[in-house]
């Protein structure tokens, strides 16, 4: 299967799943796409909302980043993000990044049809918050609303550790998502996200079989709405 594997193009349009060990480099991913101005264009809206700081949101060239302030009382870049740039928001409260995301799908489901310009959502939180039901309540119905957009004018990026701790209650998300996953990849991802994936993407399940495990630098890339499966090496 090995043979199959294409050299990774470009991130196709929709939602993602960026999977990876701690240190595999996925902080570092998300912030390297946003600093591709060939994939940031300039009246698009991208939010990052993460439990942890990283030094190298500070450090950015290209495309600059906002920093935000999560306990600012002007939240208006999630209560009805209109400004195109690049926001990133680092907190470790919990309830508050909820709440963020709780503004993010009410504005979203307010303006289902009026949605003009291209709003990515990068979800870089640690497993344990994925578990609360209050987290998973909001991030369904943000996906209910991307999910429906024609012209995925919503895209959710999550990123996890594991999915062990996933509960049934979230796993639908992921079900005809657009996957990353970065190497060395745990053997027993791909058993879990083939129970994972729906069978409406029975393309995606049978390209998570071209993987190689024992890798132990670069990522796959399995698209949902593509027939092939991609590599990018370091």
């Amino acid at each position: 299967m090995e043979q199959n594997v294409k050299p990774f193009e470009k991130f196709f349009s929709g939602s993602h799943l960026i999977l990876g060990e701690a240190g595999s480099g996925k902080t570092k991913l998300i912030w390297s796409i946003l600093q591709n101005r060939e994939y940031v264009k300039e009246n698009t809206i991208n939010i990052v909302l993460t439990d942890s700081e990283k030094r190298m949101w500070h450090d950015s060239h290209q495309n600059p980043v906002t920093t935000i302030d999560p306990y600012d009382s002007d939240i208006s870049w999630a209560t009805n993000p209109s400004k195109p740039g690049i926001y990133h928001c680092a907190c470790d409260y919990a309830p508050r990044i909820i709440t963020f995301l709780e503004c993010l799908a009410t504005w979203a489901i307010r303006n289902e049809k009026k949605i003009e310009q291209k709003v990515r959502i990068f979800i870089d939180i640690s497993s344990k918050i994925w578990m609360l039901p209050e987290f998973i309540e909001q991030v369904n119905r943000l996906h209910f609303i991307a999910s429906s957009q024609e012209e995925n004018s919503i895209e959710i990026w999550a990123v996890l550790g594991s999915l062990k701790k996933l509960t049934n209650q979230v796993k639908p998300i992921f079900a005809c998502i657009n996957l990353v996953l970065m190497n060395p990849i745990s053997p027993s991802w791909i058993d879990e996200l083939k129970d994972i994936v729906g069978i409406q993407c029975g393309n995606l399940r049978d390209k998570l079989d071209g993987i190689q495990v024992g890798k132990k630098e670069g990522y796959y890339y399995a698209p949902s709405d593509d027939r092939d499966l991609y590599f990018q090496s370091n």
